[in-house]
């Protein structure tokens, strides 16, 4: 049987049956971004932190808003090939609207690059009664392990470096927990750290398997020596024996449990089952039992242990990775304890950005002035960043002076007063830190460009010798971060919504691909099936495009 109006259309309706199913999908995209829209304006203004803003690098996503009202312009353009029969120029604008949504996607993923690799780190010191919240803003720098087993900067390139924002510990002992999996990623971290110092993990003691005999002897028999290195197969068998051991106790203990209920049932007591659990008649045949069930389980051991030997072993792990620390013990997701001493673990972060407007909010909340509890955040106690922040006073001096002579009313933003951007960095390095107040009431700062800040402030070249390297101490960072979901709400909704309107993109580029590589054969049975299908396609494009023409000004210019 023939579907009817899969090409011509209904003449009640002039809608064919792919037209209709893409208005459909369409109404419920729209609820889909309009949701998503929606929570996020809502989420912006009842924040109770500072949202921010502008945040984004706005060339970036311009271009993006161009190239893709450009793609839409020549998807039009190929249905419209199609309808006059030209199989050529219909070649020509699919091709370059496909090339309009690569270069989407790449710029895309030059903006997202840039999003993994900045760092963020909130600053915890007490400050008067209020914490420091101060953020710095920047670029990771590299440090190694030195030989006295502390951490060190590292030169670019070198062998051994990794990130500095590592939790670093002299581990004397390391023990497993077997009552859950060891995470292969932490095991493995630990194997390679130790051999490429020299060094091994060895079992502290034999770990020794039990057999329960009839007459209750409990022969044993060592499964893995003393002195066995650390291995993913000996934690294997003594994972699996630990497993084996419990589910035999759960089983005796389940028998011994029957066997009371049992025994004062026949007794004559006929009371519902939570009624016999409180009686003195049950609890002393627990009692009596629990003697039995120790004579004959297995009680295996919840943990293995391994130690490093006379010389500790320097290790190193993410700080997601570490669920308690102290100055002798530190505790990983997967229950695994490292006992030795805890090693100074500090960040060494090239600094792009100062934020004070969450420490000015929580001053104002305690009844503080803000410009006091800035002036006492360890922030400003580093001569590398007061200079710049001493610099942003003289900006913020002429910027009032600027907007008084005005006689509008206007003032500072919130971002204006308690936050320096990368660009006002790379200007105040510029200007050599002499007279701002002049230059900037003269338009003379130099700030970078739209162009030279493509995705954001450069760590190389002459724009990254205006930020200064700074060594934040472990116990002055509350929370760090790169620009991530992580780091805050607004970074979620970012990568949430751009996320899902990338994969959009992608899933056009997919389909309008088949329609160019793969349409030649049904263009040449019947054309008006191609373009029909062509202007169900261009219809979500149009639709991806005007989701972008939503969300550019909502993120980049807001």
């Amino acid at each position: 049987m023939e579907i009817p109006f899969v090409v011509n259309a209904r003449k009640d309706t002039g809608l064919f049956n792919s037209k209709v199913a893409i208005w459909l999908f369409l109404a419920s995209e729209v609820t889909l971004f309009g949701g998503l829209f929606s929570g996020y304006l809502f989420l912006r203004l009842y924040a109770d932190y500072p949202w921010p803003e502008r945040t984004l690098p706005v060339l970036p996503g311009l271009l993006n808003t161009f190239i893709l009202i450009g793609s839409s312009v020549t998807v039009v353009f190929a249905w419209a090939a199609l309808k006059m029969r030209e199989w050529r120029k219909f070649q020509i604008n699919m091709s370059i609207t496909l090339v309009c949504a690569a270069l989407f996607m790449i710029l895309k993923s030059f903006e997202y690059s840039a999003k993994f690799s900045h760092q963020a780190t909130r600053i915890y010191s007490e400050n008067h009664s209020v914490q420091d919240f101060a953020i710095l803003e920047g670029h990771l720098h590299k440090a190694k392990i030195g030989g006295d087993g502390q951490l060190q900067p590292a030169e670019k390139g070198e062998d051994g470096a990794f990130y500095s924002n590592r939790i670093i510990f002299s581990a004397q002992e390391v023990s497993f927990s077997l009552a859950r999996p060891v995470y292969d990623g932490y095991l493995e971290q630990i194997i390679e750290q130790s051999q490429a110092r020299g060094a091994q993990f060895q079992l502290a003691e034999a770990f020794e398997t039990v057999t329960i005999q009839e007459d209750g002897t409990r022969p044993t028999a060592t499964l893995i020596p003393a002195g066995a290195e650390l291995s993913r197969d000996s934690l294997d068998n003594a994972e699996s024996y630990f497993l084996h051991a419990r589910s035999q106790d759960a089983k005796l203990r389940t028998k011994y449990l029957k066997a009371s209920f049992a025994e004062l049932r026949a007794n004559g007591n006929d009371d519902p089952g939570w009624k016999i659990a409180e009686s003195e008649e049950y609890q002393a045949l627990q009692n009596r039992n629990a003697k039995l069930i120790k004579q004959r389980a297995y009680s295996p051991p919840g943990s293995i242990t391994y130690t490093s030997g006379e010389k500790p072993v320097t290790l190193h792990f993410d700080p997601d990775a570490v669920v308690s620390r102290s100055a002798d013990q530190i505790k990983l997701r997967d229950d695994t304890i490292i006992k030795g001493k805890m090693l100074e673990s500090p960040q060494y972060l090239a600094v792009d950005g100062i934020d004070f407007r969450f420490t000015a909010q929580r001053a104002e909340e305690e009844g503080i002035e803000p410009a006091r509890a800035i002036e006492g955040s360890w922030v400003l106690k580093q001569p590398q960043l007061k200079k710049y922040w001493d610099a942003h006073q003289e900006w913020l001096k002429a910027l009032v002076e600027k907007l008084g002579n005005e006689g509008k009313g206007h003032v500072p933003t919130e971002n204006e007063l308690y936050r320096v951007n990368w660009d006002q960095m790379v200007a105040y390095h510029r200007a050599g830190f002499e007279d701002i107040y002049g230059k900037a009431k003269r338009g003379e700062l130099d700030k970078p460009g739209w162009v030279e800040g493509f995705t954001g402030p450069s760590h190389g070249g002459q724009m990254g010798q205006a930020f200064p390297e700074v060594k934040v101490p472990r116990e002055h960072i509350g929370f760090e971060s790169t620009f991530t979901p992580k780091w805050n709400t607004y970074y979620a909704i970012y990568f949430t919504i751009t996320g899902l309107h990338g994969l959009h993109v992608i899933g056009g580029m997919i389909v309008l691909g088949y329609y160019l590589f793969f349409g030649k054969k049904m263009y040449d049975s019947n054309p008006e099936w191609l373009a029909n299908r062509v202007e169900v396609g261009g219809l979500f494009w149009h639709f991806v495009d005007l989701v972008w023409i939503f969300l550019f000004p909502i993120l980049y210019l807001m």
